[in-house]
């Protein structure tokens, strides 16, 4: 009689860990189509809005958007056709031009580059507190503690993201975070 107890709470302990390993579950895939009719594909983690519009330019732009306000994940996608982004010290100074203007109101006072580590394509990042926010609570929507802020890239095209969050250690960061990692990319086309 002992075996149905037991695997009722082997039962219990699996759907437990389940629901706690879908907190970030993709629920549902979107695509943006590239000036040049390529498209991407953004896994949408399941509790976030998503949102797609193109700038004044014709480039398209793309957010991701947690419910609950704790994170906001903007994409815009540029041309790379040189392929400086697909290198190491193109990136970098990509992400000074981009990102130089966060450095002096930030805690860190530097960029700090980190390898995003993507499934595919290149990409480095870095992480600036906010230090005129630093201690406070109850900030108002759209205020962020925190800003990820990087470049992905991969042949031809680049986007440049900006990760904005409360806590870098939050689930709806790394969900957003992972969306970068192991999505926002090019499909390769299966052969026939």
């Amino acid at each position: 009689m002992l075996a149905p107890a037991f695997v009722r709470v082997l039962v219990l302990i699996a759907l437990a860990a389940g629901t706690v390993s879908s907190a970030g579950a993709v629920q549902r895939e979107e695509s943006v189509v590239l000036p040049d009719g390529r498209r991407v594909s953004i896994a949408v983690p399941a509790g976030f809005k998503f949102v797609q519009s193109r700038d004044s330019g014709g480039a398209p732009r793309a957010a991701l958007n947690a419910s609950d306000g704790a994170a906001s994940l903007e994409f815009s996608f540029l041309p790379d056709p040189d392929g400086k982004a697909l290198r190491l010290r193109g990136r970098n100074e990509l992400m000074v031009e981009f990102f130089q203007e966060y450095v002096a109101g930030s805690v860190e006072k530097a960029m700090e580059f980190q390898e995003l580590s993507a499934r595919r394509g290149v990409g480095t990042f870095c992480v600036f507190t906010d230090a005129a926010l630093v201690g406070k609570t109850n900030l108002p929507p759209n205020e962020y503690h925190h800003l990820t802020a990087g470049l992905k890239a991969w042949a031809g095209w680049m986007v440049v993201f900006r990760l904005f969050s409360q806590d870098v250690k939050s689930e709806p960061h790394l969900a957003a975070l992972r969306v970068v990692r192991e999505s926002v990319e090019e499909r390769p086309v299966p052969l026939r």
